[in-house]
């Protein structure tokens, strides 16, 4: 699979996650999960040294993530609407 496709597939998952009961146990245990898996799709994307990367390893809280992938998602979406007018 490509990085996009598993950053939109962890995306979802971790939105799922974000609407639980954050004093879930087995939440709490899909997070650590779910953060790993976004932390190394973050690593070969933007990089250790990257803002993104260092904001989720640090977190402990799922909403921070979704804020992070939120805005991530939200840029991507920006890039492409500008490399599309430039294109045109």
């Amino acid at each position: 699979m490509s990085f996009q496709s598993d950053f939109q597939i962890l995306h979802g998952e971790i939105k799922k996650l974000g609407k639980l009961d954050q004093h879930n146990i087995s939440g709490s245990k899909k997070f650590s999960v779910l953060k790993d898996q976004i932390l190394t799709v973050l690593e070969a994307s933007f990089g250790k040294t990257s803002r993104e990367y260092r904001i989720v390893k640090l977190t402990k809280s799922p909403v921070t993530v979704l804020k992070v992938m939120n805005h991530i998602v939200a840029r991507s979406a920006t890039l492409t609407c500008q490399s599309i007018a430039v294109n045109i």
